[in-house]
This record gives C-alpha cells, sequence and structure tokens, in this order.
C-alpha cells in the first residue's frame, strides 16, 4: 500500500531522514521505533507533505503522493500528530466535522460519527463540550476519531501514548487494533516499543535518521533489549 524508498528529507536545518526506505501493506500495523530525534516523526510529516522530501520516492497503491497535504488526505491517508492539536476552542462534534471537512457523501459521514461514537463512547457524552475542556485521554481519542472520520485507508499515528497514563494507553491501543481489524492499515510512531511492538505486525527501528533494524514485531520483541538500545519504555 505504502512504499518509500531512499527517502532523504530536512527538518529544521537538520538532515532529519538519510535514506530511509519502509513499506506497509494494506491491512497491517507497522511501527516505527526510535528515541527522541531519531526522525520517526518527520517520517510521518514528509508522508503527509507537511515537510518537503529532498530525494527518494513516496507512493500510495502504486501512485506518488501529491504535494499538498490536503491532497495526501483525499487519497486516503491520515496523519494524527503528536501533541493531540486538537482545535480547544471547538466542541468535539465540530472537531469531528472538520476530519469529515473533504467529504461530501452525508450519509456516510453520519454513519462514521456513530462508528466514532461507538469506538469512544466518552466523546458522545461530550459531544457539546469544548475540546480544551476534555483530559489528555479524551483529546488523544478526538485527535484519532477525527483522523477516522476523514475516512482513511492509512492511518499514521504520532506518539499516542505520550503523557497518558498506564490504563488509558491501554484503552487506545486496544481500539487501534479494533480499528486495524476493520480494514484500516497503520503507520504508528512510537517511544514506547513494547506497546507498539504488542498489537503491530512489523516494525522498523530508527536512529539518527536511517532504519538500523526491521522485522516481525514478534521477532523484534523476542530478540532485541529494546528498552537498553532504544528507549522503549516499560513493560
Amino acid at each position: 500500500m505504502l512504499h518509500i524508498e531512499n527517502l532523504y528529507a530536512s527538518y529544521g536545518g537538520i538532515k532529519a531522514l538519510q535514506g530511509v526506505s519502509i513499506d506497509v501493506e494494506a491491512h497491517e500495523i507497522v511501527a516505527v521505533l526510535g528515541s527522541n530525534g531519531a526522525g520517526k516523526s518527520t517520517l510521518l510529516k514528509t508522508i503527509s507533505s507537511m515537510v518537503r522530501k529532498n530525494s527518494g520516492s513516496i507512493t500510495f497503491e502504486g501512485k506518488a503522493l501529491p504535494a499538498e497535504p490536503f491532497h495526501v488526505v483525499e487519497r486516503g491517508v491520515v496523519h494524527v500528530p503528536e501533541g493531540r492539536q486538537i482545535f480547544a476552542d471547538l466542541t468535539v462534534y465540530q472537531n469531528l466535522m472538520i476530519g469529515a471537512f473533504l467529504r461530501k457523501d452525508h450519509k456516510g459521514i453520519q454513519e462514521d460519527l456513530e462508528k466514532v461514537y461507538t469506538l469512544f463512547p466518552r466523546l458522545k457524552e461530550r459531544e457539546k463540550q469544548y475540546g480544551g475542556l476534555l483530559s489528555g485521554g479524551e483529546q488523544q481519542m478526538l485527535a484519532i476519531s477525527r483522523g477516522l472520520m476523514a475516512r482513511p485507508k492509512l492511518m499514521m499515528l504520532d506518539e499516542p501514548s505520550l503523557g497518558l497514563a498506564p490504563i488509558i494507553v491501554n484503552q487506545i491501543f486496544d481500539i487501534l487494533r479494533e480499528i486495524n481489524q476493520s480494514g484500516t492499515a497503520i503507520l504508528i510512531v512510537e517511544q514506547n516499543a513494547y506497546k507498539a511492538l504488542a498489537i503491530s505486525h512489523r516494525a522498523y527501528l530508527m536512529t539518527t535518521g536511517r532504519i538500523q533494524k526491521s522485522g516481525s514485531s514478534k521477532d523484534l520483541l523476542a530478540g532485541e533489549n529494546i528498552e537498553k538500545l532504544y528507549l522503549g519504555g516499560t513493560n
């Protein structure tokens, strides 16, 4: 589905990606792991055209992705950014409708809204509440749901566990697995390697803008001291 080959990109004057090559197949969850500064977030921003690539190729379903972020979303690739970045002054419902902004299928939008509320009942309860009044966990639920409202084929998530209590992290990752099982491919960037490897099919380990190792998540979890090498958190 997603094919990236020999990708180079700079961010803030820093050579953030140096020859990165990864693949994500349909219906997969693929994790990209690494410490702060490894280039993980830049990778997602380059895929979503928020950062311009210097060289290399990014193709989705056999075609190059467009240069404008909203066209990338139209192609079915959605980016849930680090730090949630919801609209604090808009209600939960308004945030969700922004996720569906490019869609014209009103019946489908309402159907997806109900699916989102089924996945995250708390958002239904908070439907008329302003985003800025939600807890951190609720804001992460809203950010994921806003992405789902675009009906993506591939959802990219940047550090979805960041700053959340362990019980909320478990809930979020369980729902990501459910989203994937419903047919959406997922590319997830995470520092908590144990959690990411537990739900993903394959993983890539990044350091200083390069892929250092890749393989099945099961094999990586069994064969590497993830916490020591990649600051992956605790089990």
